[in-house]
């Protein structure tokens, strides 16, 4: 059953469909990024046509980001998962090259193996940023399974991780700040490398949309809802925020200790209207959710899940106030006749006229439900029932009496009038009424037959 639900949501959801195509263009542009940095590196004629600083996205960075595309690209197509594993080994040995060297102070061989690196105070060597974020990326390689496992919840914890990196590095560029993103201006996470690491995120946090734990943003559901509509706000949200203040503190000349302090005030508001907003759209939903759960979709009454729920509560409170309960129980007559002769159309004319004769005649404070197919029922706590069922009997002869209806509506009714004490449960009412209803369905066939 869950294989055929998946198959149903995902495989011809347009949305997710888009979505893989999006994946492979960002995995692409990503290879191309890194394709065109080590062909800089490789052939030194080639570097002439490259944008100024280039050489600051290093061979193993280069080589890093194509692995890493390519791994995103063979789990999509479902390709064997050793090659994806074995991806994943060799971006984690080339960040730990890097990382092994700045522990211990010395410059291994094997970083300028690809290329020899004249620019950096380190040759071929990458930024400790860029090395914890690679190696997070393999390992989630080597974890890595074929599209259709769902249990590997930790491959997208470490994706989680990877968007914490990319927000760190986005933060920094965004407001100056160097040490965020980088050790000088010689060593760091550069425009291209940034960007090929946003592509990379991206694929990976696809990935975790089918079956894992970023599924919800491509559901129908009320979570899906409140994670698309609340995503752009929580994560650029307190960067325009706080730009903003920093904007003005120039021109209005803001100490920092309000800058602090506004900051605090604006980013607690922004998640206060968005608590409130979505709270709110979940509220309409939940209350679209329970009328269609408690309403007949035909006749727009209280279906039989409601006339139980309501019922209960009806039958309890005359028992505790020792009140009056009455039970009306409707069948109408040659429905089945109707429909196979006249067609379902047609019955369903009539289902929908009777129902309109019934709220036109009996009380707004009177539980009116269709239970059945062809049977309905009132539920009263007062007194006068008589005079409502005067009422629809000269409405239906009344509309009867109409020309070109193919129809005449006709109806047996039961009724059962008493306090809740008198009987075992709201079931029994139920029960009574129904016999009722059929001894004079069988009395009304009966006097027909009769000469």
């Amino acid at each position: 059953m869950d294989n055929f639900v998946e198959q149903q949501l995902y495989p011809s959801n347009t949305a997710y469909s888009r979505l893989l195509h999006t994946q492979t263009t960002s995995m692409i542009v990503a290879g191309v990024i890194a394709l065109i940095t080590l062909s800089g590196w490789l052939i030194p004629s080639f570097e002439r046509i490259l944008p100024s600083g280039w050489w600051l996205m290093k061979p193993n960075t280069a080589l890093c980001i194509l692995l890493g595309a390519a791994s995103i690209l063979l789990i999509q197509k479902s390709v064997s998962v050793l090659a994806v594993r074995l991806c994943g080994v060799l971006i984690i040995f080339l960040a730990s090259l890097s990382l092994y060297g700045y522990a211990t102070g010395q410059s291994l061989p094997v970083e300028t193996f690809l290329a020899t690196d004249e620019h950096a105070e380190f040759p071929g060597r990458m930024p400790v940023h860029s090395a914890a974020f690679f190696c997070i990326l393999g390992l989630s390689f080597i974890i890595a399974e074929k599209i259709e496992d769902h249990s590997n919840n930790f491959r997208d914890v470490l994706t989680l991780l990877l968007i914490s990196l990319v927000m760190v590095f986005f933060s920094g560029y965004f407001f100056s700040a160097t040490s965020l993103y980088g050790h000088s201006t010689e060593i760091l996470v550069d425009t291209y490398t940034f960007i090929a690491m946003c592509l990379l995120t991206f694929g990976n946090f696809v990935r975790g949309i089918h079956g894992g734990i970023f599924s919800s943003f491509m559901g129908f559901g009320i979570s899906s809802y409140t994670a698309r509509t609340t995503l752009p706000w929580a994560l650029l949200g307190p960067f325009a925020i706080i730009s903003a203040i920093n904007y003005l503190s120039t021109i209005l000349g803001i100490s920092l200790e309000n800058q602090i302090a506004l900051s605090a005030t604006l980013l607690s508001l922004m998640l206060f209207f968005i608590i409130v907003g979505v709270s709110n759209k979940i509220s309409h939903l939940e209350d679209d959710l329970r009328k269609l759960a408690l309403t007949d979709e035909m006749t727009g009454l209280y279906n039989n899940r409601a006339f139980c729920i309501l019922g209960k509560q009806a039958f309890l409170d005359s028992l505790r106030k020792d009140s009056l309960i009455v039970l009306l129980y409707f069948d109408l007559d040659g429905l089945k006749t109707i429909n196979d002769t006249l067609g379902h159309q047609v019955g369903s004319e009539m289902i929908i006229e009777f129902t309109n004769l019934l709220k036109a005649n009996f009380r707004r404070n009177e539980t009116i439900a269709r239970i059945g197919g062809d049977e309905f029922v009132v539920l009263s706590q007062q007194d006068g029932i008589e005079i409502a069922l005067k009422r629809l009997a000269d409405a239906t002869e009344a509309a009867n009496r109409k020309d070109n209806k193919p129809y005449i509506i006709s109806y047996s009714h039961g009724k059962v009038t008493g306090k809740a004490k008198e009987y075992q449960s709201l079931d029994d009412l139920l029960e009574q009424a129904d016999a009722l209803m059929y001894k004079n369905k069988s009395n009304k066939k009966l006097s027909k037959k009769q000469p």
